[in-house]
């Protein structure tokens, strides 16, 4: 199991990031939260990201992790009958490891039905098998990543992407997106795709 990696930030964007380790390129798939928590990083600065390495058959795919929080939720998720690595990562990126535990004690089934992929069946197993597994009073939710290009037609753009890499329509998504900043124009990239989300 590789738990985590040091090495030299190279690439990443909503979807991945790409880190050099000795000369070894890691391509490794992250959530949106562990992306604005490394989007600001440099090429060639040193990063340090927790890790999963996920073995099907054939497959080695390789997760990553701005916290071991993050890392343990999705470790709890993927041990939930039909929730998948990718599924862990959506729902990763659409709420946060908090937002998670805090739905699951309290049995809100409607948080993670608004997850795109995640139905009313799965909810109830995300519930019922991840319902021992939680410590939310032992967690703080941590605080949003702010952006150093913070300015609206950036962010705008940089949720758009988000949206799309989840799998949510572009014009739907421009809409949704032209509404929130209209109201809360200095929303943080994080802040604004979880809303959008929400309404989408």
């Amino acid at each position: 199991m590789i738990t985590h990696l040091r090495g030299k930030f190279i690439e990443i964007n909503q979807s991945y990031l790409i880190i050099d380790c000795n000369g070894i390129g890691y391509y490794i798939h992250i959530s949106l939260s562990t992306y604005s928590s490394f989007s600001t990083k440099k090429e060639g600065e040193e990063i340090y990201i927790y890790t999963y390495l996920f073995i099907k058959e054939h497959q080695h795919v390789l997760y990553g992790f701005f916290d071991r929080i993050e890392r343990k939720i999705f470790s709890n998720l993927i041990s939930v009958n039909g929730i998948g690595p990718n599924s862990a990562i959506t729902l990763l990126s659409s709420l946060t490891p908090y937002e998670i535990e805090k739905s699951i004690y309290n049995e809100e089934t409607e948080v993670f039905k608004r997850v795109k992929g995640i139905g009313i069946k799965t909810a109830h197993r995300i519930i019922i098998e991840l319902k021992d597994k939680i410590g939310i009073f032992s967690k703080k939710e941590k605080n949003v990543t702010l952006f150093d290009k913070n300015t609206p037609s950036i962010i705008k753009k940089e949720a758009l992407s988000a949206l799309i890499v989840l799998g949510f329509s572009t014009k739907e998504s421009k809409k949704v997106l032209e509404d929130i900043l209209e109201n809360n124009p200095r929303f943080t990239v994080e802040n604004l795709i979880k809303e959008s989300i929400k309404k989408l």
